[in-house]
């Protein structure tokens, strides 16, 4: 069994657990079970709400099985698409309150079955990313996502987030409007229920703003920025973009009826077949391992060189608590390298990437040296220096004598 279902009081839970994997996905066997839970909720008269949660320890749900869509075509996809689009109809249509309590990844399918129930509830955890990552594979939201968040946010909030496929933090997540509330973990279910009183949720959008003729104005905005980034190599968005604007002022029906036109019309081009493809090869490389090697704790790294590439690197490195040195040879270089990674992490605190006191403790990390100072502390030397042959050897050379032996030398050079 895949989903179970039960009760506390008048309030059913559906939760979600894969049999035999770390991961829920849907294929057509989840869907069906489903179809059954929904069947059994429907016989229970005195239900009072509906609360859809994981057992999964960092996911919720991780979408679609793309195995099974990227091989379905014809009849049979849409009857995929169109099987998933009626499940989660059935949830948006319940008479009574739906809450999704939200853990780990919750993207594609996943959100979008979020995006049927009334209220979302996500915990804190760094383990919770929330999106719609489907343009990103040369597909886009078919199963209601592309039609329902423009309804949930309004078109020119919810664009960015089905156009950019990005997953999102739960704080970010929250900022966009994507879920409700954010709680602790070992809170998630019993404030979750809290919702259940609060009823159905109603959308209600400003005429003024969500018309025909606004939507139109916004897809002309939208389509320039979109060509900016991907000069009309990727169908994906462009198909996301037109069915988002289409869907304000039609019908669920027409427009879930465009998302399964879309999705079969770009299921069988080439570019969506290469970008599935690499998906795969990405979480293929990701599960592989040399037996016979253990990792090594990286505590301490050096930078050599505080241009733009070398500023960068020593940015990533310090706001994920790494403590590390930035070197340069010129004091004016090293100042205006940190002033570049003061500007980033403002950046990121502006753009709530981070908050002020993770930015403040990733400067914290960062210790800027302009002359020759000892290496023999370093996990990692990254050179970062001019792409100079003759002047890269002079500092490996010179790295080599002043850091440890087992230091692992690395370098940025792009040639």
């Amino acid at each position: 069994m895949n989903i179970s279902l039960t009760f506390t009081n008048s309030t059913a839970i559906l939760v979600f657990d894969r049999e035999g994997s770390s991961a829920n996905i849907f294929d057509s066997a989840t869907l069906a079970e489903l179809s059954e839970r929904l069947d059994e909720l429907a016989e229970q008269p005195d239900v009072s709400g509906l609360l859809i949660r994981s057992a999964k320890p960092d996911i919720f749900i991780a979408g679609a099985d793309l195995k099974e869509l990227s091989t379905a075509r014809g009849e049979r996809l849409d009857s995929l698409i169109a099987t998933g689009q009626a499940l989660f109809n059935r949830i948006a249509d319940l008479p009574y309150p739906t809450v999704a309590a939200i853990h780990g990844a919750c993207v594609g399918g996943g959100y979008e079955l979020a995006l049927a129930c009334d209220w979302r509830i996500a915990s804190d955890s760094a383990s919770t990313k929330i999106g719609l990552p489907e343009t990103q594979l040369g597909i886009l939201p078919a199963w209601g996502g592309t039609t329902r968040l423009p309804d949930l946010l309004g078109l020119q909030d919810a664009l960015p987030v089905i156009l950019s496929g990005k997953l999102h933090s739960a704080v970010l997540a929250k900022r966009k409007g994507l879920v409700d509330e954010i709680v602790p973990k070992e809170h998630l279910k019993s404030h979750a229920l809290t919702h259940i009183s609060k009823g159905k949720r109603h959308h209600t959008h400003n005429p003024i703003t969500h018309n025909q003729a606004v939507a139109a104005l916004t897809r002309v905005q939208a389509q320039k920025e979109l060509h900016k980034k991907t000069h009309g190599h990727y169908p994906g968005p462009e198909a996301a973009l037109e069915v988002a604007v289409a869907s304000i002022g039609r019908t669920r029906v027409q427009s879930q009826q465009a998302e399964r036109e879309a999705i079969a019309s770009l299921a069988g081009l080439p570019q969506t077949a290469n970008l599935i493809g690499l998906f795969f090869l990405r979480e293929r490389a990701k599960k592989h391992r040399h037996t016979d090697a253990e990792p090594r704790e990286i505590r301490r790294v050096a930078v050599i060189g505080a241009g733009v590439m070398g500023s960068g690197i020593a940015y990533w490195l310090s706001s994920r608590g790494i403590e590390t040195t930035l070197q340069d040879i010129s004091a004016e270089a090293l100042a205006h390298g940190m002033n570049s990674i003061s500007d980033l992490y403002a950046d990121a605190v502006k753009h709530h990437v981070l908050s002020e006191i993770e930015a403040a403790r990733g400067m914290d990390c960062i210790h800027p040296a302009s002359g020759e100072i000892p290496l023999h502390n370093c996990d990692l030397i990254i050179e970062a220096a001019v792409e100079e042959l003759s002047i890269k050897k002079k500092i490996f050379a010179d790295l080599a004598a002043r850091c440890r032996p087992d230091t692992v030398l690395a370098t940025n050079t792009s040639a």
